[in-house]
């Protein structure tokens, strides 16, 4: 259906009239006859940048970015010619742009583009359950792999020589749980009709079940179910007395991580398994990695939570720039974390450590409006690391590849957190996007821009002089997909 006849439809998106009764819905319309033009421009924008992208799929999958004449593809770097992406803005999200544009158009094109991603992941899903953030579409190449579509026993996995990945399971950056819920979302459109959708999808759940350590923490990355006996029971967070300003590799463990927002991104997975397959057990573990959020939470004056915890729940070195600390970006994914439980349990325990931890930020706020990236245990002062890989607390020649201070999703969290407590705690979207929080009228300055500067050919140039140099961006075209959708659904409630 197009948008402009959406206002002749019910909320769930069923009809509202009879068929043979849509044009006398428009012809009584006339603020939805006056922006017909306006909004078809939207969609046809659109559409054009969807069939662009399309073309650029590697057997349903995509990388983060591709140079203007296509002769260069990089993910996290740069990648082989047979190689796509699962973190975000790859494959799982480039197919969730196709599925939100089939929710605004209806058009089997856009539900057949979003599973053609989903089929790429299927075919390059582990045995481990998950996905690497890499992933191999060459017959050949993926004799070096673990995929499970390939029929491969665990015996066989482990005489793969030369390919530690190999059946590597990544949890964080959204990686594992972006490709679970583009399989959720769909299996939710095809009524759990489409076999090998719903069974990858059973499958990584029950894979990722097995994997939660009793505290309720995941490993970062696993290509086998972690030894649960050999783990012993984790007191509250603490302290530690003293710890070391130059780097301490990790060793032994298990570390229990929040770092790039992993229990965040669990944590919402699970809830949204819950609720699409009516599972109890999914609920369990989202309220078990609750329970370890609470357990995790730094004692005053800093009631955050570290980026990783060693096993008697203290804050250690994660790699060389990621110091023992109350990190802000993980707190603000925590408290992101403990307001979706709360509004799915109404246990007043999360929204009451949610609270402590908002009050830590407010606190800790620099005078430019940032945050720091990480704060001294003990002192609450912000600390930093320089291009030299050491500890400062000066923000100058700060590490160029990693954000030293930032602003991204605290506000957010913030804001989430004011509204939780008021009362107001509207469920988390499947798919969050920009789009959600982001005010009305810049959702229409932003749909003018991309309009203005969308080419003839359906893309988003970017960082280039010329058309020779320039780059097509994954993320520019996800972000569009989701802004301009909500500015033609901002459109029609203002009619």
């Amino acid at each position: 259906m197009t948008l402009g006849v959406r206002a002749c439809f019910s909320s769930d998106g069923g009809l509202s009239l009879p068929v043979l009764a849509l044009a006398a819905c428009l012809m009584a319309d006339p603020a939805t006859a006056g922006n017909k033009g306006e909004d078809s421009r939207i969609l046809n924008t659109l559409e054009q940048a969807a069939e662009f992208y399309s073309g650029l799929s590697l057997k349903g999958a995509y990388v983060w970015e591709y140079s203007a004449d296509l002769r260069v593809r990089k993910g996290e770097g740069k990648v082989g010619p047979t190689t796509a992406w699962v973190q975000p803005p790859g494959t799982p999200a480039v197919g969730a742009a196709f599925l939100r544009l089939y929710e605004i158009t209806d058009k089997p094109a856009w539900l057949g583009a979003a599973r053609y991603a989903a089929e790429a992941l299927i075919e390059t899903q582990l045995i481990s359950g998950g996905w690497y953030n890499a992933i191999e579409l060459d017959p050949e190449a993926q004799d070096r792999w673990c995929y499970r579509a390939r029929g491969i026993t665990a015996e066989t996995c482990d005489r793969i020589e030369d390919n530690r990945a190999r059946n590597r399971t990544l949890l964080d950056d959204d990686n594992t749980q972006s490709a679970l819920r583009l399989l959720i979302w769909l299996d939710r459109i095809f009524e759990g009709k489409d076999g090998a959708v719903r069974d990858a999808a059973l499958y990584a759940l029950k894979r990722l079940s097995e994997a939660q350590y009793p505290v309720g923490a995941w490993p970062v990355m696993f290509d086998k179910a972690p030894k649960m006996d050999e783990i012993k029971p984790a007191p509250a967070a603490s302290l530690p007395a003293d710890w070391s300003r130059t780097w301490v590799k990790p060793a032994g463990g298990p570390y229990y991580i929040l770092n790039d927002n992993l229990m965040r991104d669990m944590v919402h997975l699970f809830l949204v398994a819950e609720q699409h397959f009516a599972e109890p057990k999914y609920l369990e573990r989202a309220k078990r990695a609750g329970e370890f959020l609470l357990k995790a939470q730094l004692p005053e004056p800093q009631q955050g939570w570290a980026q990783t915890y060693n096993e008697t729940m203290q804050p250690v070195w994660g790699r060389k720039f990621e110091p023992p600390s109350v990190a802000s970006r993980e707190t603000a994914g925590a408290i992101t974390c403990l307001i979706e439980l709360y509004g799915r349990t109404g246990d007043k325990r999360f929204l009451d450590a949610a609270k402590k931890a908002g009050a830590w930020l407010e606190k800790v706020r620099l005078p430019d409006g940032d945050w720091a990236r990480f704060y001294e245990l003990a002192t609450n002062r912000p600390i930093y690391v320089g291009n030299d890989e050491k500890l400062t607390y000066e923000p100058v020649d700060l590490l160029s590849h990693y954000g030293m201070k930032i602003r991204k999703g605290i506000p957010e969290a913030l804001a989430l957190l004011a509204q939780a407590e008021k009362g107001e705690n509207p469920p988390k979207p499947l798919w969050p996007s920009i789009a959600d929080t982001m005010p009305e009228a810049e959702v229409k300055q932003r749909t003018a821009t991309l309009l203005a500067t969308i080419d003839s050919e359906g893309r988003w140039l970017e960082d280039g002089e010329g058309q020779e140099d320039a780059w097509i961006r994954s993320a520019t075209f996800i972000d569009a997909v989701f802004v301009m959708a909500k500015e033609l659904e901002n459109k029609r409630q203002r009619r």
